[in-house]
């Protein structure tokens, strides 16, 4: 009998390495519907879009999580990036260069963006649009099986993400929205061995990926219809240098408008910023060369006064 048994767990044991080797097996996957939403195919570059790419500021995410989740608002500000910069529309100012330069400046770069700081660092940074926004909730949850001697499990991380997009020129608040994201990740094994689950930071990025790559759609749609411009670096005379070049979108013969910074206009009842006015139109430069990282140089074709951040448009 004795003999017997031996003989059955022996068997029992051969199967399971037959099945699984006997060593752990770790998965993970997104909720991929994808397939049925087209998400892939609306991020994918196409190469259609020929104009200047607008240069967008990514923020670290404000944790509002509950249980406040070590390093989850500056993961969900990178995985945004690198989604963004995927994309080939745009030029991305990471996090991390924004801090060092507006620490320069004796000014912060932090998830709270109203219409004037958004304005200033649009200014300092070059920037047309700032994307940032809040962690809201995050939980995981573990669900396992145990087959004779195998084990198996799979840890389920959720998430959902408030969003906003500001047009750095104007200040206004062009965009606020929110959605969810899943991540799960299974690991199994035999006899115990490689079958404990325990905190991976896999499972939090996954599901801000999946959230992020989701909002990434819409935000697409309304940063496409921000308008591009660039500011004035220096002027010698004739000569203009702007801080946009061949990087990002420019050509040489392109004529831009030169158009001054408006005045901040404030709400007369809450006197809350409500962003700035349209400023006066100066005149028109021709794009003639490009120089440095991302720059060029254009001759003035008519106007004067042209000053040192000024704007300038595609015409």
């Amino acid at each position: 009998m004795r003999r017997t048994s031996s003989i059955v767990a022996m068997a029992l044991l051969a199967l399971c390495l037959a099945v699984s080797g006997c060593a752990p097996k770790i998965s993970g996957a997104v909720k991929d519907d994808s397939s049925r939403t087209g998400i892939k195919d609306e991020l994918a570059p196409t190469g259609g879009y020929t104009g200047p790419k607008l240069r967008v500021g990514v923020v670290n995410f404000q944790n509002k999580t509950p249980s406040r989740v070590l390093g989850i608002g500056e993961a969900a500000a990178d995985i945004l990036g690198t989604i963004l910069q995927k994309t080939d529309r745009f030029i991305i100012i990471p996090q991390q260069d924004m801090s060092s330069i507006l620490n320069q400046q004796s000014m912060g770069a932090s998830g709270v963006i109203d219409p004037t700081t958004a304005a200033k660092m649009g200014k300092v940074l070059g920037l047309n649009a700032i994307v940032t926004g809040a962690i809201t909730a995050y939980s995981e949850a573990e669900e396992g099986q145990d087959l004779l001697i195998y084990q198996k499990k799979k840890q389920i991380a959720r998430v959902t993400v408030d969003y906003r997009i500001v047009d750095t020129t104007t200040g206004i608040q062009i965009m606020a929205d929110s959605g969810q994201g899943e991540y799960a990740k299974s690991t199994g094994g035999a006899l115990g061995l490689g079958s404990r689950s325990t905190y991976d930071a896999d499972l939090r990025d996954g599901a801000l990926r999946d959230a992020l790559t989701k909002a990434m759609v819409n935000m697409l749609k309304q940063l496409e219809e921000t308008d591009w411009n660039g500011r004035i670096a220096e002027v010698k005379g004739q000569t203009v240098y702007v801080n946009a070049g061949k990087k990002t979108g420019l050509k040489v013969g392109d004529i831009l408008v030169v158009q001054e910074l408006g005045d901040m206009i404030y709400d007369p009842q809450t006197r809350v910023a409500i962003g700035y006015a349209p400023g006066r139109i100066k005149g028109e430069l021709m794009v003639t060369a490009f120089f440095g990282n991302d720059g060029s140089v254009a001759m003035v074709r008519s106007g004067t006064g042209f000053r040192v951040n000024d704007l300038v448009k595609m015409k």
